[in-house]
């Protein structure tokens, strides 16, 4: 009796790859870039010597997107950048078309007469509610 044989190839299993980890520390590394761009860019600088006003109120709300900043010397700054009187009142002029609110952010050391001629200067374009962003302070 004959036999008759045929090869049979059996294909070769390839080896397991281990896991790369360093794909996902590339990922995570990427994605905490992203955050650390996007959040740069939604807080406006500040002027250099800038301290905040501090209140004891617990029930404030505000926002800083959007807001004005009274600086020291009594100068209102946007967005980074220093107002002179005509973008001032042009800055404001825009603002209370679009709402009747405006938010300041105030250095303490800002004098009231500063902050009072804001306020008239706020007043008389069509700005109403005015709030005052400050941050609480420590207790004693």
């Amino acid at each position: 009796m004959k036999r008759y044989t045929k090869p049979i190839h059996l294909p070769q299993a390839m080896a397991h790859r281990s896991a790369d980890s360093s794909l996902a520390l590339i990922n995570v590394v990427f994605l905490l870039l992203v955050f650390l761009l996007v959040a740069g860019t939604l807080k406006p600088t500040l002027p250099e010597d800038f301290a905040w006003a501090e209140t004891t109120s617990e029930a404030g709300t505000g926002s800083i997107q959007g807001s004005l900043v009274l600086a020291r010397t009594g100068e209102a700054w946007f967005e980074g950048e220093r107002l002179d009187t005509a973008q001032l009142e042009a800055f404001v002029a825009k603002a209370s078309e679009e709402t009747d609110k405006l938010a300041v952010q105030v250095d303490k050391r800002t004098r009231m007469d500063a902050v009072a001629a804001l306020a008239n200067t706020l007043r008389a374009n069509g700005i109403k509610h005015l709030t005052l962003v400050t941050v609480e302070a420590d207790e004693p």
